[in-house]
């Protein structure tokens, strides 16, 4: 039908009209494809076929979303067990290759003289020295720093404490001196009116 601006559709019993179509709409045994033909009331086909893929053959697309929604709600594994065993090998590996190297390093640089002592690199005097500067920086530094000495809050939140109550009686003790005024000055007007 030809439906211009206004036009709407056409209307039974006008000469325009049509002879109404019928549409079959059969699917293939073999191919599963639907096939739709439009059919002349008189029985003659109209020649007008279209072929839509059947429901079978959106099956994939179907299982998919399926996959995709009814899926369990926890992370599923991303690697096997033998992949995540070699992974875990190669870095406890790397792991014990850098601490090696770690080690080896360490035993050059300065440390407390008596882990020199158990090292057995008493012996070597650039090393001895840096450890004298070591434990002498670290014995000035806990002078300046006695143990106790810290931020302690817990003696900040009882001075301010202790602040919020005497603000709190000074203000009471103003509401009430506040109200004393007031009531005298009500006596005084009271005993004025009287004479």
């Amino acid at each position: 039908h030809d439906f211009r601006m206004g036009s709407g559709p056409p209307r039974p019993g006008d000469a325009a009209n049509e002879p109404m179509k019928l549409t079959q709409i059969t699917q293939n045994p073999v191919t599963g494809q639907l096939d739709v033909r439009q059919i002349q009331p008189s029985g003659q086909s109209a020649g007008n076929t279209t072929m839509f893929p059947s429901a079978t053959s959106t099956l994939p697309q179907r299982q998919q979303i399926s996959n995709t929604v009814f899926r369990p709600h926890w992370n599923l594994p991303t690697m096997s067990l033998s992949e995540l065993a070699e992974r875990e090998r190669a870095e406890a590996i790397q792991r014990g290759e850098a601490q090696k190297i770690a080690e080896e390093q360490a035993k050059f640089q300065p440390r407390r003289y008596e882990q020199l002592v158990r090292d057995g690199m008493e012996d070597d005097e650039k090393l001895v020295e840096a450890s004298a500067k070591l434990d002498r920086d670290w014995d000035d530094w806990k002078e300046a720093n006695p143990r106790g000495s810290g931020n302690k809050m817990s003696e900040r939140g009882i001075v301010i404490f202790n602040w919020i109550v005497f603000l709190l009686h000074l203000m009471a003790l103003f509401v009430m001196v506040r109200f004393i005024l007031a009531c005298l000055v009500l006596v005084k007007e009271h005993l004025s009116g009287r004479e």
